[in-house]
């Protein structure tokens, strides 16, 4: 069943990107597929235009589900986010990566409904986190004063944010640093739903959250399918475990959820959240 719902819901890029990511990884072909490939030029022709293809960010970006909240009249709570000033407590290069992702979603929920100091101190924390990760790219270079000028510009503060999602999944990728890429894409999405799932079970009339919440279904179901190649990492097997238990939630909803629904989607995401951060 795990199998056939990833395969259905998968689209034609993430199967690319799904081959790419095992490629990256390491994967190595038979004696015989070495014989018959082609040669290096070729070789690396391909390696580029798959790896352009792969550059494209496999999930809606943190924006697009601090916007539907914003839209559906939800105010902002900063207790919902994990505190910036907890950047240091983060050692390993995992624990980094998947708050960068955490701490992304932090960013564009406190940008979306312009909380200018909250968005700074997020700023801050993220951009500690990318040093520390060594993720150094044209695009990052003046990042922090572009966000800075631009405090007063929601709709700018959002896109240059979103690119700088975009911009740091690429630059992992094309350093064949797939499964740190993996780790803050794992932290981005836990955090949105996390942040969506309490803003349900606070709202008085939590209905259009619980659809927000019901959309990310196919994210999901993405998501699982590009852990799939590293499945067995010691770093990530725990979240793939979870995220396969939440995807099985998931088989059953529709366009909504149930209060039932709503609390199964609480009692995996709560303790997977809290384990990142």
């Amino acid at each position: 069943m795990k199998k056939d719902l990833i395969t259905q819901s998968v689209s034609r890029t993430l199967i690319v990107i799904l081959g790419i990511i095992m490629v990256l990884s390491g994967c190595k072909p038979t004696k015989k597929e070495s014989t018959e490939a082609a040669g290096p030029a070729e070789k690396q022709m391909e390696k580029e235009a798959v790896i352009q293809e792969l550059t494209t960010y496999p999930l809606p970006s943190a924006y697009e589900i601090t916007d539907m909240l914003h839209k559906a009249g939800a105010s902002y709570i900063l207790s919902l986010s994990n505190p910036a000033s907890k950047v240091g407590n983060y050692i390993s290069s995992t624990e980094k990566a998947l708050n960068l992702g955490v701490y992304g979603t932090d960013l564009s929920y406190a940008s979306t409904y312009m909380m200018k100091q909250e968005t700074m101190k997020y700023l801050e924390s993220s951009k500690k986190l990318n040093d520390e990760l060594e993720i150094s790219t044209k695009f990052n270079v003046d990042y922090f004063e572009r966000v800075e000028n631009n405090l007063d510009s929601r709709d700018s503060l959002i896109e240059i944010i979103s690119d700088s999602f975009i911009d740091t999944w690429g630059y992992l990728v094309e350093n064949e640093q797939d499964k740190l890429a993996i780790l803050v894409l794992c932290g981005s999405y836990i955090e949105g739903i996390y942040i969506t799932t309490q803003i349900a079970i606070t709202a008085a009339d939590n209905t259009s959250f619980l659809e927000i919440i019901a959309h990310q279904k196919n994210s999901l179901n993405s998501l699982i399918g590009v852990i799939e190649p590293i499945k067995e990492d010691a770093d990530i097997s725990d979240i793939y475990k979870r995220l396969t238990d939440l995807a099985k939630i998931y088989e059953d909803v529709g366009e909504t959820l149930t209060d039932e629904q709503l609390d199964k989607v609480l009692s995996t995401i709560e303790p997977l959240r809290e384990s990142i951060i």
